[in-house]
């Protein structure tokens, strides 16, 4: 779980501060965390203040993130965070004239989707992306094009923000025919 948080949270946390004391103005970041971090359950108010803006240096020693049951919790821990943190430095890269977002893609067909389809939690994947509202994976160059726009001139007003593209995965899983996989998968 240490590895998890160590390249998904801290590595992330630190990309998103060393690039953006370089990033030119009018640059733009893109962040790709997970659809994984929006299943997570509703943290406090302090725990998401501190996800945020804690000093990167302190993230992982932060008491909520010690302990944690599971490898799939860091990694919802480390995803929710990335999107938490391009919120709490949007102010920071502003003052560069600078843009920062985070996409949260679902199941993308890569080389690694395709193990993980493979894998022990293989079938609950492929329910889902049988019974999700797109009834399908997205693809590579779906999530390019976003990831585009919103480094275009086209999206001169939007940072700070996260884009779920799940082919309406985590909508189902909560308020949809998909419910049914939080007790089979767990939280993924």
């Amino acid at each position: 779980m240490n590895t998890i948080l160590t390249v998904d949270l801290y590595g992330t946390a630190l990309v998103i501060e060393e690039f953006g004391k370089v990033i030119a103005e009018g640059g733009s970041g893109i962040i790709i965390s997970s659809q994984s971090g929006h299943r997570l359950h509703a943290l406090r108010p302090q725990e998401n203040e501190q996800l945020a803006t804690a000093p990167t240096e302190e993230l992982l020693s932060l008491p909520f993130l010690q302990n944690l049951s599971n490898t799939l919790l860091a990694y919802q821990y480390s995803k929710r965070g990335n999107v938490l943190r391009v919120a709490g430095q949007c102010d920071k890269w502003s003052e560069r004239g600078a843009r920062l977002n985070s996409i949260s893609p679902g199941i993308i067909i890569t080389p690694l989707a395709r193990d993980e389809l493979q894998g022990p939690r293989g079938d609950g994947y492929r329910k889902m992306l049988t019974q999700c509202p797109a009834r399908r994976a997205g693809t590579p160059d779906e999530v390019g094009d976003l990831a585009a726009y919103l480094m275009s001139d086209k999206a001169q007003f939007i940072t700070g923000s996260d884009f779920l593209m799940d082919g309406g995965a985590t909508a189902s899983y909560y308020f949809g025919k998909l419910r049914y996989l939080q007790q089979g998968m767990g939280t993924s």
